[in-house]
């Protein structure tokens, strides 16, 4: 088995240099490089399901993308608190029991 898995690494290890310190080092690099990207594409599907605004969604994934663990909390602060749906759920909500409440009030009225 630890033949199998030494050949199946081999190759991609030739990128890596030989000196355990400088390995751990570009290790780590691209630990952080893949951080960084998950970070600007969750930002991007995070605020595209928030807000209709062009510029919001710039300033966001802008932000993320050059300041990338800093930027990201900050937009965190800054997000809109919900999603389009679950604003335009909460107005249709609104929408039925205010009519609800309008019903009853005119059957009260009738009765």
């Amino acid at each position: 088995m630890s033949d199998f898995l030494q050949t199946f690494l081999e190759p991609w290890l030739l990128f890596l240099a030989d000196d355990p310190t400088l390995r751990f080092l570009q290790l780590g690099m691209i630990l952080l490089g893949t951080v960084v990207i998950f970070l600007v594409f969750y930002t991007t599907r995070d605020i595209l399901l928030r807000t209709n605004s062009f510029l919001y969604m710039f300033f966001s994934i802008v932000l993320v993308a050059l300041l990338p663990i800093v930027g990201f909390f900050l937009y965190l602060l800054i997000r809109p608190a919900r999603t389009i749906k679950e604003r335009e759920l909460e107005k249709m909500l609104l929408k039925i029991t205010n009519s609800k409440k309008n019903t009853k009030k005119t059957a009260k009225k009738s009765a």
